[in-house]
């Protein structure tokens, strides 16, 4: 079976809409007024992340790094799409 063979990361790479973009990638089909939206304390700054793979975003909430949870539900959610 295919989920045997495939790690999570490698699974969600396949076929999640963002594998492989980069946050500022993603964010070209997003409306402005996301960067407004609140973060949590100690969240990096939208200009900090722009470089981040969405794997690299997915990693660190996996990981429950400051911030990185909201940034990942932000990112993924419809509401801002363009």
């Amino acid at each position: 079976m295919i989920l045997d063979i495939l790690t999570k990361e490698e699974w969600l790479t396949m076929f999640h809409r963002f594998a492989g973009l980069s946050v500022a990638e993603i964010l070209r089909g997003k409306q402005a007024r996301i960067r407004r939206a609140p973060l949590d304390g100690g969240s990096p700054a939208w200009d900090e992340i722009l470089e981040l793979t969405w794997e690299e975003i997915e990693r660190r909430a996996d990981r429950n790094e400051p911030g990185y949870r909201t940034l990942k539900k932000l990112l993924s959610q419809k509401r801002f799409d363009k």
